[in-house]
């Protein structure tokens, strides 16, 4: 049993560590370095696949999160819209 929750949690951490990814790429409006495709990933992006993965909530949350990560850091200035919609 604690192999199967080790497994799943280490899954979950590397779902969220590519759709933390996927954010980054849309704020810094560069090609995604996996599959090569600006604005919107190859279907079989790993990245592309762990955003699919999460529900539109979850979606959200990660975008604010890390839209407010890189206002934090002075990355993006506040009034700038740079996440694709």
């Amino acid at each position: 049993m604690f192999k199967a929750d080790e497994r799943k949690r280490r899954a979950e951490l590397i779902v969220m560590t590519l759709a933390k990814f996927r954010v980054l790429i849309e704020l810094s409006r560069e090609t995604c370095p996996l599959c090569c495709e600006a604005a919107v990933h190859d279907p079989e992006c790993p990245i592309s696949l762990a955003w699919s993965l999460l529900d539109p909530e979850r979606q959200d949350e990660v975008r604010r999160n890390m839209r407010a990560l890189a206002l934090s850091m002075g990355s993006v200035s506040e009034g700038a819209d740079t996440l694709i919609h």
